[in-house]
């Protein structure tokens, strides 16, 4: 167990700390789940040092910021599209298109990692305006939902980034100043 720790808290090992918890930041825009990359970072670091460098309380509140994240960035296209008029059918609409989109554009832009970023905002904008069309029992489009959805999740993106950026500064403060 001492050579891990070693290792860990050896330059190397803190390095790799380091660039987990930037990479965690820099993947969120992407859809993907950065927040926790940075807890498993600070669990890592947790566990080979026995809390020694990061103490368990700590691992704990940034899983709980992270949870918060994410339901922050799932509820937030919902969010949008109710804000801006939409219906419940549209509030789905835009959670499912989002979701859709993410998992599956990749697939249909096929530009790594933006893909996914991309069609998850069409998904939304267009999940949110097929519910409302199904709502309203309407072949027209309702423009304003839609983009209320889009900006309800580019809210909630960003809610998540600042998240990440105070997991990642409170770790480095966590490690550095004893």
């Amino acid at each position: 167990m001492s050579d891990f720790f070693n290792l860990v808290s050896s330059s190397a090992g803190m390095i790799a700390f380091f660039v987990a918890l930037a990479a965690g930041m820099f993947i969120i825009p992407f859809g993907l789940p950065g927040t926790f990359l940075q807890i498993a970072a600070t669990l890592a670091l947790a566990a080979a040092t026995g809390g020694a460098l990061m103490a368990w309380h700590w691992v704990i509140l940034f899983l709980v910021l992270a949870l918060m994240g994410e339901g922050i960035e799932f509820l937030s296209g919902q969010w949008g599209a109710r804000k801006f008029g939409g219906s419940k059918q549209a509030a789905w609409g835009a959670i499912i298109g989002g979701l859709c989109g993410a998992l599956f554009g990749g697939a249909l832009i096929p530009i790594p990692i933006v893909g996914s970023l991309i069609a998850s905002f069409i998904g939304t904008f267009s999940g949110a305006i097929i519910g409302q069309m199904r709502e309203e029992n309407s072949k027209a489009p309702n423009l304003r939902v839609g983009m209320g959805a889009v900006i309800g999740r580019a809210i909630g993106v960003g809610v998540k980034m600042f998240i990440a950026l105070v997991i990642a500064i409170s770790s480095v403060a966590v490690v550095m100043i004893p």
